[in-house]
């Protein structure tokens, strides 16, 4: 299957999709780093709700609006939905 890949702006072909032992491998790796700071779990799954019904989530993984693994970038508190004007990611207490 091809596609087109927002991160490096070509057409990639996809053979195989990235498992959830590799994501929560990731995962681990940044969180050895202490200036990464994570979402509660609870924001955490908003945001992964927020991805699974939005049109540019591809494979279940991946974001066609930045190219990132939206199982890592939902995971960081820094982190943005790439459709700010739409605020998806705006989680109200």
């Amino acid at each position: 299957m091809e596609s087109k890949c927002k991160s490096c702006r070509e057409n990639v072909s996809v053979n195989t999709q990235i498992s959830q032992s590799q994501i929560n491998e990731a995962i681990d790796k940044l969180a050895r780093n202490k200036n990464v700071k994570f979402v509660s779990d609870e924001v955490y799954e908003f945001r992964l709700l927020q991805c699974r019904t939005c049109k540019y989530l591809e494979y279940g993984t991946t974001c066609l609006q930045c190219g990132c693994f939206v199982q890592i970038r939902a995971k960081l508190k820094d982190a943005r939905c790439p459709l700010s004007k739409q605020n998806r990611w705006n989680y109200k207490l």
